[in-house]
């Protein structure tokens, strides 16, 4: 498939290098381009609008909510290039909202598919991700020659947006599992344990999560402080969405009240 890939951080790079070793053809924009040396497989290019210039698949890895729009409909956005069956996969966390509402805009025959990843610790050296997507079945199918290159598992879990809400649902868990164990290891080291040894026993006890085990290797303040760019941005999304809802998540909020504390 033709595949325009906007965004190459830190997920968006090797996810788009999967893609191109998995044979198929991807132009790339960044506005802070890579190295040549570091994006071996991919045609990079000044401008999502050169990228998404006949693509069968446009995919966002981009930061937030203002910038996919930007991207899709801004100034310079792609959607007026996107030909009739053309897919838009889009990896941002954001609004459950602002997806619906791109979804519900954008011209018969182009499909937005809001396609957000995550992995495990335990599945790191596969370079293999869990794909949650909200949108059309029959385009997730049509795109999937493209997702299984890095992709181990893929769930259709609804309509337009359900997918973003199952990562919100996800990104706040995960975040209280942050605090939570690196809470709970401070409490080990106050007791005269030692972290990295307690953290490898604690994942083989009823205590343990996929960021317990993260523990073992990585120092907790720095790996929250690492997360705390994304956590702070989607932290907010889940809350604003229970909210919206109508649905108290209070033990969630107070375990991840310090990422709204900035």
């Amino acid at each position: 498939m033709k595949v325009a890939w906007i965004g190459l951080g830190q997920m968006g790079l090797p996810t788009a290098k999967a893609v191109a070793a998995g044979g198929h053809d991807v132009r790339a924009f960044d506005v802070k381009a890579p190295a040549a040396e570091d994006a071996q497989g991919l045609t990079l290019v000044g401008s999502p609008r050169e990228a998404a210039q006949g693509a069968d698949l446009v995919c966002l890895a981009v930061f937030s909510d203002d910038q996919v729009a930007d991207v899709l409909t801004g100034p310079e956005g792609v959607i007026d290039l996107l030909k009739p069956g053309a897919i838009v996969a889009v990896f941002t966390t954001g609004s459950i909202e602002s997806i619906q509402a791109i979804a519900a805009s954008v011209p018969a025959g182009i499909a937005i598919l809001d396609t957000c990843f995550s992995r495990m610790q335990s599945e790191m050296a596969s370079g293999k991700l869990t794909l949650l997507v909200g949108g059309d079945a029959d385009a997730i199918e049509r795109g999937r020659p493209v997702f299984d290159t890095f992709a181990r598992a893929i769930f259709h879990v609804g309509a337009s947006g359900a997918g973003r809400a199952i990562k919100l649902v996800n990104n706040i868990l995960f975040a209280g599992h942050l605090q939570l164990a690196s809470d709970a290891l401070k409490l080990a080291e106050g007791l005269g344990l030692e972290r990295s040894s307690t953290a490898a026993a604690l994942i083989q006890c009823s205590g343990a999560s996929d960021v317990m085990a993260r523990f073992v290797d990585e120092d907790p303040a720095s790996m929250l402080e690492t997360a705390r760019r994304y956590m702070v941005k989607d932290v907010a999304a889940a809350i604003d969405a229970g909210n919206t809802a109508g649905v108290e998540i209070k033990a969630l909020a107070a375990a991840t009240s310090t990422y709204l504390a900035k």
